[in-house]
């Protein structure tokens, strides 16, 4: 989904169709954010369709929910993933199937787990031997079974910020082998847990095919030896995390990047015969979401030239949490020589900076900005510190 100037205004290109982002500022005041429904809607049919074997994908609700965009995941036949209780009501209440939702997460309350077993959801990844305990207590309470899956941590570091690598043997996800005995004497205990098969999930914004070939294949042998002890495993989740390119435009290297990504996994499991199960999201939404932004001050010091918005870290938290890059662009783009501006929000954190170190040419009070690629980790992030409004989501 390029973005292109002509005769200075900022157009966004979807297709065969052209929208002028300077008519669409007209009559704006706050900050909001921008979707494509239609892009996202390619990117999902382009994943599935790389995978030749039966596949069933989960969108990770946690990298964008709007109703709207969970409606297209729904239409599109893909099931959702899900790490908190309110994801997994907002899941029902759109319309999945309860078949259809995988529930993740390191932290889940018993009244998370009540809701999930009472719905009988497709599976429980479970993080803990206390977890799977206070699973089978609630389901024996409730007389029904449940289906469960562990997840393993491979002891896999993926490169990517430490904040989201999240199977490393430091992180606090997952488990690795030596919890098996004890999990397998709490399954022993409660015959309403139904172990139907293995979980991974490494990391995110991951750009190399390497950590998931290696974590797969870690947790591979863990199932073919549960497999031969008679554990009957029918799915392999493998997570999600696959990243996108923020440093530039690169919509066609990103499928490229996928495409290898489902060939390499299609032949790393070419000899599993069990259900292959994949929960991404940044992949299929990230691309396709702008934040606009209007300039309330320019402020020249000596050492630096600022341009304050009206948004900032409250409504995009990745630059300051995790020191992200998005690419920023004026809609309408003045003539004249490059400044340096440092794209600061209103904020009261030094931490509050959307981008560091963009040249610009000159950029004035009233001046409009949009920042690329906040489809993914843009809303679902953003707060109402300092008692700001959350910005209104539109969709092209």
């Amino acid at each position: 989904m390029p973005l292109s100037y002509v005769d200075n205004q900022l157009f966004l290109l979807q297709d065969n169709n052209k929208y002028n982002l300077c008519e669409l500022i007209k009559n704006k005041s706050e900050p909001f954010y921008l979707y494509d429904l239609e892009g996202m809607k390619n990117r999902v049919e382009l994943f599935k369709n790389y995978f030749k074997r039966n596949i069933r994908v989960h969108y990770a609700m946690k990298a964008n929910n709007h109703p709207r965009i969970l409606k297209l995941m729904k239409e599109q036949g893909l099931g959702v993933d899900v790490v908190s209780g309110g994801e997994l009501q907002e899941a029902l209440n759109t319309g999945f199937h309860p078949r259809d939702i995988i529930f993740s997460g390191v932290g889940k309350t018993a009244a998370e787990l009540q809701l999930a077993i009472e719905e009988q959801i497709s599976q429980i990844n479970v993080e803990s031997p206390q977890e799977l305990e206070r699973i089978g207590q609630i389901a024996k309470s409730l007389s029904k079974e449940i289906r469960i899956a562990w997840r393993m941590n491979p002891d896999v570091k993926a490169e990517t910020h430490p904040y989201i690598t999240t199977g490393f043997r430091d992180n606090k996800f997952g488990m690795d082998k030596s919890f098996l005995p004890s999990l397998i004497k709490i399954l022993s205990d409660f015959p309403q847990l139904k172990l139907v098969g293995l979980s991974i999930h490494i990391g995110s914004q991951i750009r190399q095919i390497e950590p998931f070939i290696d974590a797969i294949h870690r947790t591979k042998i863990e199932f073919e030896n549960l497999l031969s002890e008679g554990f009957p495993l029918e799915t392999l989740d493998i997570g999600g995390g696959l990243g996108i390119n923020y440093e530039k435009e690169d919509l066609p290297g990103d499928e490229n990047k996928i495409k290898i990504y489902a060939e390499t996994i299609e032949q790393e499991l070419a000899d599993f015969h069990g259900q292959l199960l994949l929960e991404p999201g940044r992949v299929l939404v990230g691309s396709f979401g702008w934040l606009f932004g209007e300039v309330q001050y320019i402020k020249k010091t000596p050492w630096k030239n600022f341009a304050i918005l009206n948004t900032g870290m409250h409504h995009l938290m990745r630059p300051s949490l995790y020191q992200a890059h998005h690419r920023i662009q004026a809609v309408r783009k003045s003539e004249g020589p490059l400044t340096v501006y440092e794209i600061v929000g209103p904020i009261c954190e030094s931490a509050d900076v959307i981008g560091f170190d963009r040249p610009f040419s000159e950029l004035k009070q009233g001046d409009w900005l949009v920042v690329e690629d906040v489809g993914a980790y843009g809303k679902v992030m953003a707060s109402n510190y300092n008692s700001h409004q959350l910005p209104e989501e539109i969709f092209l």
